[in-house]
């Protein structure tokens, strides 16, 4: 039987976060997909052209976006199915969070997530002011009957938004196809 916690053969490190805190829910606005109107210039990225286990950090900086605790991974754990293509984001090497940084700020960002726990995304200023928050209800691992299917598209839309996280407090998370606009 698959370990739906087991994303891959190599250990990950021990659930711990990185030097920032975890979010916490605030009474920020939530906005769900199906109240974002899809901008007509979405940048989309491609995780295809990644190497297995490769450290994401400034691939995608050309296309506007830098990411921390981040590696690519094609998923041996059917609970984590890639939502294009056989690639994913695996939160790592610190399980449970990873965040993206704009260096010109957007106003909508979007991912496929797929989480062991709750996830939350989180969209932050220039200041690191929360500006909106959106999350899954629960779990959404495939095969695991939730309530939820896996790569749930998160959406947010906020002005000057610089930073995002996204976080699964003492879970493992993924994300599919990943987009922003600005």
């Amino acid at each position: 039987m698959t370990n739906p916690h087991d994303l891959r053969a190599v250990p990950l490190a021990p659930a711990e976060f990185a030097s920032q805190p975890p979010i916490e829910p605030t009474a920020l606005p939530l906005r769900s997909q199906t109240e974002l109107a899809a901008p007509p210039d979405w940048v989309h990225l491609d995780w295809t052209e990644l190497a297995i286990y490769e450290t994401v950090e400034q691939q995608f900086l050309d296309r506007g976006v830098q990411f921390e605790n981040a590696i690519a991974l094609v998923p041996s754990n059917p609970a984590y199915p890639p939502a294009t293509g056989k690639t994913v984001l695996l939160a790592a090497p610190k399980s449970g969070w990873l965040a993206a940084n704009f260096p010109q700020p957007v106003r909508y960002v979007s991912s496929c997530v797929t989480s062991s726990r709750r996830a939350v995304l989180s969209a932050f200023d220039a200041d690191d002011r929360p500006l909106a928050q959106t999350e899954t209800p629960s779990a959404n691992l495939a095969g695991a009957d939730a309530e939820i299917p896996p790569n749930l598209e998160l959406s947010l839309h906020a002005e000057n938004i610089h930073r995002i996280t996204i976080q699964a407090i003492d879970g493992q998370l993924t994300l599919g196809a990943f987009r922003f606009s600005y």
